[in-house]
């Protein structure tokens, strides 16, 4: 084997390495994307919980100073309504984080496989160019 042969094949090698290395820092950047998501949507659901909790204690205060049964009907489905409401708005934020958080590791991943890919790719040419420069193949 020529030694620009060697280098050939050594230089396919090296970007090959180096195309897996960027793969595997994509998919870890994409997994830490997902974490903070998954992490901003537990916070987003905690401060819904604590607003709701604040409004709904805010409405029970409202309707005692007013003298408004809270046992009869219309008061019991003023804060019925609200607690659904509010139940509908953390199951809707809870799935948003679920998808964002889904969505940012299938987007990595896609990332990490073609970048496998095109390390693949080189690493093939590399060694197709290395050998018909040598004429390894014995065709020309």
């Amino acid at each position: 084997m020529s030694l620009m042969a060697f280098f050939q094949i050594a230089g396919a090698l090296k970007n090959y390495s180096d195309s897996d290395s960027a793969a595997s820092k994509i998919s870890e950047a994409g997994e830490k994307n997902a974490q903070l998501a998954e992490l901003e949507n537990k916070e987003r659901l905690r401060r819904l919980r604590y607003q709701y909790e604040s409004e709904q204690g805010q409405r029970v205060v409202a309707f005692a100073k007013s003298g408004v049964d809270l046992s009869s009907g219309s008061s019991m489905a003023v804060l019925a309504e609200a607690a659904n409401v509010a139940e509908r708005e953390m199951s809707f934020t809870e799935e948003q984080g679920r998808r964002t958080a889904s969505a940012r590791r299938a987007g990595a991943s896609a990332q990490a496989n073609a970048m496998r890919s095109q390390g693949e790719s080189l690493l093939i040419s590399g060694i197709g160019k290395a050998g018909n420069d040598n004429n390894w193949w014995g065709i020309g």
